[in-house]
């Protein structure tokens, strides 16, 4: 296999943040490798300097072929039209189109470097099979729930979650030889998403993608690349996603191990070095000054002496040559323990927490009837465009309906799909965090530390220049601190670490609260699933129903409100 993208000595950093240090990468010709690590690591730093979007600070980036690029968040202007974003992609086909139009016209009395240039081109035309480009762009819309979408709508038009999809179509319009994605599935449902795992796993050239999406990372890479925050270091994994986890939690109790080994030699030589010093100072108590001119005492207080010099000589070479204490990884410590609402008035008879009756937004939401009783875990499932978001800020109360009602506790937590920018982007993190709770700053310090989400060195990052993992988490934090008794949460996972996921699962998963969820997340769907088969068998009134429904074209589908368990 040869190579096709390398980094050789690379750091890289923001101000005093050094993100990358002195690192050196190889991705060959056809290998498809998934980037993994903490958010705010450097997972998307290290994209772009992969697409030389950003000259590093050292070291040197070298590509073979053509790279395609999909940012987390898509940096097409809002003045394009869809048709232009395209015509963008499609750029270098269509100028080779023109060029071979060209030479078409004088191939009569062409040379024969015109003629070379000629096959040369029609050559590279062929296998990018440009004359399919067009059908693959309109397969790409349509797959992503694009289909039919009017070239002439400007992009700013558009949802977030539409542009970035028409960014991702725009990538995959003509493939580069080597295409770096960052997050592609945040927009995607599971026809989008199945459709683009399909698409990568049959791509010839390599595949760079970042994402949480646990499935995606299964089915498509074979090849692990760790970025790791502490050590500002990539290391690689083979045998894919699974051979990754295995490694990677073997090789942290080998240095559990050699760590732990290594202060039990230290505790040893210096107990040692003590021990026999202790002893000559008791001899010495002891006998005086007959040391001085006793053969045996002398000759055992330099055996003595040497002993001690020889413990502090391994010691003083254990202190030269010390092993790491191994980072405690930043773990989720949610203790969501908030007790559903209660009603003294019909204690046996179920609290309706939300309540919605025919609700509606023309061409967005139909009249819908939607209600969540105290202590209900409920699922929002759906193709794009169907209304779920639209259905969760009405219950959140972040929009108001044109139609129809909406009942709500009096303090409701809502995590939106897409968060807004900072308005004060040179706010620290933890006044940010802080900001309208009341109370001591030292306090919700010591909240924030203790929930798992953040270290102290990231409090004082100024969260414009955080990454959108890092806004994420920020969010997360505000929500699962707040002390609510009803969660609204669009895509929780979005652009969230998958060890973080799965912590955040486990989170949800002990709230006695009331729970209305969207995600087209599939192992989070499946684990959705085993949580209603737990709650069914252990048939419990204070389990709490799981429930899930399915919308389509901006309205619950008839019976789609499940009994519990039955997923």
């Amino acid at each position: 296999m040869t190579e096709h993208l390398s980094l050789s000595g690379v750091s890289h950093g923001y101000g005093d943040r050094q993100l990358l240090d002195t690192i050196s990468l190889v991705i060959t010709a056809g290998e498809h490798v998934a980037v993994v690590g903490e958010n705010g690591a450097g997972k998307s730093t290290l994209l772009r300097i992969m697409a030389g979007l950003e000259v590093p600070n050292e070291g040197t980036v070298a590509s073979h072929g053509r790279v395609g690029y999909l940012a987390q968040t898509h940096g097409l202007p809002e003045s394009f039209t869809v048709g232009a974003a395209i015509d963008a992609s499609l750029a270098s086909l269509r100028a080779i189109e023109a060029e071979l139009d060209r030479l078409e016209a004088g191939l009569a009395d062409a040379e024969a470097e015109e003629l070379e240039a000629y096959g040369r081109l029609q050559t590279e035309y062929q296998l990018r099979e440009g004359y399919a480009a067009e059908s693959r762009v309109e397969a790409a819309l349509d797959r992503l729930g694009l289909g039919g979408l009017d070239r002439d709508r400007m992009l700013g038009s558009l949802s977030g979650g539409e542009q970035e999809r028409v960014a991702l179509a725009c990538v995959l319009a003509d493939p580069a030889d080597i295409l770096l994605l960052d997050e592609p599935t945040n927009h995607l449902d599971a026809r989008g998403t199945a459709w683009l795992e399909d698409r990568l796993a049959a791509h010839r050239g390599s595949v760079v993608v970042v994402s949480h999406d646990r499935v995606l990372l299964r089915k498509v890479a074979t090849t692990v690349i760790e970025v790791d925050a502490e050590r500002r270091s990539v290391t690689r994994y083979g045998n894919g996603y699974e051979g990754y986890l295995r490694e990677k939690a073997a090789e942290r109790q080998r240095w559990v191990q050699q760590y732990e080994a290594w202060l039990d030699a230290m505790e040893a030589e210096q107990r040692q070095a003590a021990t026999v010093s202790a002893k000559m100072g008791y001899a010495r108590q002891r006998d005086g000054d007959k040391m001085g001119f006793d053969f045996k005492a002398g000759t055992w207080q330099k055996a003595a002496s040497s002993k001690v010099r020889n413990a502090q000589e391994r010691l003083r070479r254990l202190e030269e040559s010390p092993v790491d204490r191994p980072p405690v990884p930043l773990r989720l410590a949610a203790e969501l323990d908030v007790d559903p609402e209660p009603d003294p008035e019909a204690a046996d008879v179920p609290v309706k927490v939300l309540d919605a009756r025919g609700v509606a937004i023309p061409g967005r939401l139909e009249p819908t009837d939607f209600h969540a009783d105290a202590g209900e875990k409920i699922l929002i499932t759906g193709p794009n465009g169907a209304g779920k978001s639209t259905l969760l800020s009405l219950l959140a109360g972040t929009l108001e309906p044109v139609e129809g009602t909406v009942t709500r506790p009096a303090r409701i937590g809502y995590l939106q799909q897409e968060l807004e920018l900072p308005k004060r982007p040179g706010l620290r993190l933890l006044p940010a965090f802080a900001a309208g709770l009341g109370g001591n700053i030292d306090e919700h310090a010591e909240a924030l530390l203790r929930l798992g989400l953040f270290r102290t060195s990231e409090f004082h990052v100024p969260v414009g220049g955080l990454s959108a993992g890092q806004q994420r988490r920020l969010a997360l934090a505000r929500l699962l601190l707040g002390g609510y008794g009803t969660l609204i949460v669009d895509e929780p996972t979005n652009h969230l670490a998958p060890v973080l996921v799965e912590q955040l699962e486990e989170a949800l998963a002990g709230f006695a609260g009331t729970l209305v969820m969207v995600s087209h997340d599939r192992a989070l769907r499946e684990w959705f699933a085993g949580c209603a088969r737990k709650s069914e068998k252990a048939r419990t009134d204070d389990a709490g129903r799981w429930v899930r429904y399915s919308m389509e074209n901006g309205s619950l589908l008839p019976g789609s409100r499940l009994q519990r368990g039955v997923l």
